[in-house]
């Protein structure tokens, strides 16, 4: 189960010339702005695959849906146009909480519980950026400016990149000035790297449908392929995410072993 992988993964991971114009500034900044100007974000029919460390795909069907500086809810289908959920992940700015319909089990872990036993300090502004396409500071809450980053110009492209003693991040523009790839590392143990593509225009707003997530540590390596057929902003949905009360709370291992 793809999504439910990515997001648990992703809270457990966690020389060039300088050349930054004025006009390569403000454009890089019209960009950050652009993009934060959804207020919601559907993708109703999403495929989601997971690629193991041996190659072997998986793959499922559902929908994401984002209410801005809110919530991210990801909602999994055996099957397209099956209304059957069988899994729902929401992120949200205390943590995330995976639910498992089956076997009414669920897992629930808080940014702070993260940051104390991974000493990397996560947040929700993150988790938004990434699915949406935008610049963040991985321990900030805030949409970052040009100036918060080095910058360097690559060719056709430009990098934006952060560091402070264990964190390093990188995110790359095309000449479009679409962001196409991101990097976050901690140290030497842990990093992801994702890139987007196949970009379309949404309410004036350039957004990709495809989207990859790779994941690697000491002892595990793992991709997250995502791809959206459609994508609608601001449109009025229901973003109300409970825990029933029958389910029972399990470690991430324990609700992992039957997904």
């Amino acid at each position: 189960m793809a999504p439910v992988l990515c997001a648990a993964l992703l809270m457990a991971s966690c020389s060039s010339k300088k050349v930054a114009t004025t006009t390569e500034t403000a454009k890089q900044e019209r960009k950050i702005d652009d993009v934060s100007t959804f207020r919601t974000l559907s993708m109703d029919k999403a495929t989601f695959t997971l690629v193991n460390a041996y190659g072997n795909q998986t793959s499922l069907n559902g929908s994401i849906r984002i209410a801005r500086d809110s919530i991210i809810i990801c909602s999994i289908t055996p099957f397209v146009g099956v209304n059957m959920e069988f899994a729902r992940i929401g992120i949200d700015k205390e943590g995330i909480t995976i639910l498992d319909r089956i076997n009414k089990r669920y897992f629930k872990l808080s940014f702070e519980e993260a940051q104390a036993r991974l000493g990397m300090a996560m947040n929700y502004n993150a988790f938004e950026s990434i699915f949406t396409d935008r610049v963040f500071i991985y321990n900030k809450p805030y949409i970052p400016m040009v100036s918060d980053f080095k910058v360097t110009s690559l060719g056709d492209q430009v990098l934006l990149a952060y560091a402070d003693n264990s964190v390093s991040q990188e995110f790359y523009f095309d000449a479009s000035k679409n962001m196409v790839s991101g990097m976050i590392a901690s140290g030497n143990r842990y990093s992801m790297r994702w890139n987007y593509s196949d970009f379309a225009v949404y309410n004036n707003v350039n957004f990709p449908k495809r989207f990859a997530l790779k994941i690697a540590g000491p002892d595990f390596h793992r991709q997250i392929n995502v791809q959206y057929k459609d994508v609608e902003l601001d449109r009025d949905r229901s973003f109300e995410f409970k825990v029933p009360s029958s389910y029972k709370q399990v470690s991430l291992d324990e609700l992992l072993k039957e997904l």
